[in-house]
């Protein structure tokens, strides 16, 4: 398959599913801080925000990975 094959033929949904996982985690994110600063207040909350970041980071590794086709 040649790139220019690849790129008619993507598949859209799942790159919108990526994306969409991606955001879902990232405001999971953004829910527990402000202005930079945690407002973590109990374990299971660190345990969550912790777990979320860790998501964001491994889903935007298969994205690239998607993007590059491979």
């Amino acid at each position: 398959m040649n790139f220019n094959e690849f790129e008619r033929t993507k598949p859209t949904q799942t790159y919108a599913a990526l994306d969409g996982m991606i955001n879902k985690y990232r405001q999971i994110v953004s829910e527990q801080t402000h202005n930079g600063q945690s407002l973590i207040m109990e374990g299971t909350d660190n345990a969550r925000h912790y777990m979320a970041q860790q998501i964001v980071a491994e889903l935007e590794n298969v994205k690239s990975l998607f993007m590059a086709g491979a």
